[in-house]
């Protein structure tokens, strides 16, 4: 039973403390003021509010000074949004500018590596054909070098044939002389002895006289074929002049085709090297292109990198700045409000307050 009374007793004493607390007019004020205390702002405006009332400082000065800090505060929020808005501006012009730097660089380096690959095809084409005419031209200095020397060779042929076919053609006119002087007939016996006395010294003077042994129709006959040596000896003579003549001339024919060969082939080598140099010249530029515009890409793409990682920056900072200020504009407010509704309950808070 006493178990019993104490119970209904302690229902009654909480019910009558929550009651009480339900009751309590501080309650919501003093719930706003005590949230107030979370925030840097708001604790520092209590403390200058507390000051103020303890120095008997009209109410009129307290809410002119929140007014002009609330004030303050969107005036910085204005400023903030007027620079948060060019810096967007800025940022998208810088960046945008990058881009165009990035596109620009990209297309160079495009283009420039189009243009490497087609001249160090050409290049190489030329290089190729300035060594074959290289080799043509040695060819053709051989060929010239070979038709020389087998000029010259022939030409010595020619001259000795031609010296000793006369010297064979005087030597058969010298018998034909000798044995047209001689009488026929002779007896072979005489002719022996004559023979015998003349030795190997003199074959012309032996010839004769074997000759001398002969009848009139020999000796007539051998007269008539060396006749007809000498004549073909003259005619092998002749021929060959022609022949060297116009082995000469064919000769000379050869080497103005060769010289004018040379000349063409060097006209052409010339030519070749010429476009060679332009075309190595035009590489290297595109090369240079091809580097400076890679320079200029990574530049660029460095740079807007960079300029966004800032812009990040700069919008994270703004918007917990105006997070913030927002805050400490609403606490304001809410302070004010406060003020001009329960300025007893803050008294009470404040006086609690400072004795706590």
């Amino acid at each position: 039973m006493k178990a019993i009374v104490f119970a209904l007793l302690a229902i009654a004493l909480t019910n009558a403390v929550f009651v009480k607390r339900s009751n309590d007019p501080n309650k919501a004020v003093f719930a706003q003021l005590e949230a107030m205390e979370d925030h840097e702002l708001g604790r520092k405006l209590l403390d200058t509010i507390a000051l103020q009332l303890n120095n008997k400082a009209p109410l009129s000065d307290i809410a002119k000074m929140l007014q002009q800090l609330r004030e303050n505060l969107i005036l910085n929020q204005q400023e903030a949004d007027q620079k948060h808005a060019q810096d967007e501006v800025d940022c998208e012009t810088e960046i945008y500018q990058y881009n165009r730097r990035i596109d620009f660089a990209s297309n160079e380096i495009t283009e420039s590596t189009q243009e490497i690959q087609t001249l160090s095809a050409k290049v190489a084409q030329l290089e190729q054909d300035v060594e074959n005419k290289i080799v043509q031209l040695d060819i053709l200095n051989e060929q010239e070098a070979n038709l020389r020397e087998q000029r010259a060779s022939d030409n010595d042929n020619f001259k000795r044939f031609e010296v000793e076919t006369e010297g064979v053609i005087e030597a058969v006119e010298v018998i034909i002389q000798k044995l047209s002087s001689i009488q026929p007939e002779q007896e072979v016996l005489a002719a022996l002895t004559q023979l015998n006395k003349i030795g190997a010294s003199n074959p012309i003077l032996a010839l004769m006289q074997v000759a001398s042994t002969f009848s009139a129709e020999q000796l007539n006959n051998v007269i008539s074929k060396l006749g007809e040596v000498a004549n073909q000896l003259e005619t092998a003579v002749e021929d060959a002049r022609a022949a060297e003549i116009q082995a000469q001339l064919d000769f000379e024919a050869l080497i103005v085709e060769i010289s004018a060969q040379r000349e063409s082939l060097s006209a052409a080598r010339q030519d070749s090297e010429r476009q060679l140099t332009d075309n190595q010249q035009a590489l290297d530029l595109q090369k240079k292109r091809k580097e400076d515009a890679t320079d200029e890409l990574n530049s660029a793409s460095s740079g807007k990198e960079q300029k966004e990682a800032e812009c990040d920056s700069w919008r994270t900072q703004y918007s917990q700045d105006s997070e913030h200020r927002q805050q400490e504009i609403a606490i304001i407010r809410q302070v004010e409000e406060i003020l001009a509704t329960k300025l007893s309950n803050v008294k009470v808070y404040l006086q609690e307050r400072s004795s706590n």
